[in-house]
């Protein structure tokens, strides 16, 4: 055996540097935190309904407990804080699409198909009950995306009202 040659172990603690794993786990939990933020002003600025408002609100305040609460001691942190990013980002497109419902509902004023308003209701309040549930991933997802449907069917609608 020469004394160029490395063992697979040597290898390995080479390429290990804890302080890059380190600076990523900071860097995505500072990420994670200025999602909160934009997340929280942007349903403060939105125009949906105060109850829905607050309860986007203490979903967000949850987030960002649970990243304030994630340290690099902690075994696989880096993962877990990706996770939440991912479930932030969950809640941005459900206050996105909760809001266009609200929007849709205020151009529809009453008319329209009376099931296409109940649907979009419906729909919306299903966003919401996974928002209350803690289901900010998978269910929130499903929930999103029959939201959308319906609030695009609504438009049709309210553009041929207005």
């Amino acid at each position: 055996m020469s004394t160029n040659e490395t063992s697979r172990l040597t290898r390995a603690e080479a390429k290990h540097k804890p302080h890059r794993s380190e600076d990523r786990f900071f860097a995505a939990r500072h990420d994670a935190k200025a999602q909160c933020e934009t997340l929280r002003a942007t349903i403060r600025k939105s125009g949906i309904h105060t109850v829905m408002r607050d309860e986007l609100l203490v979903a967000v305040d949850r987030a960002e407990s649970m990243v304030k609460s994630l340290e690099p001691t902690q075994s696989h942190p880096g993962a877990e804080i990706r996770q939440i990013s991912k479930e932030i980002g969950h809640l941005m497109l459900a206050e996105q699409w909760v809001a266009a419902a609200d929007r849709v509902l205020g151009r529809l004023n009453g008319h329209g198909p009376a099931n296409l308003r109940q649907q979009l209701l419906e729909a919306q309040e299903a966003v919401m009950w996974c928002v209350r549930a803690h289901e900010w991933n998978g269910q929130l997802t499903a929930a999103g995306t029959q939201l959308q449907e319906v609030v695009g069917e609504a438009e049709v609608h309210a553009s041929r009202i207005a």
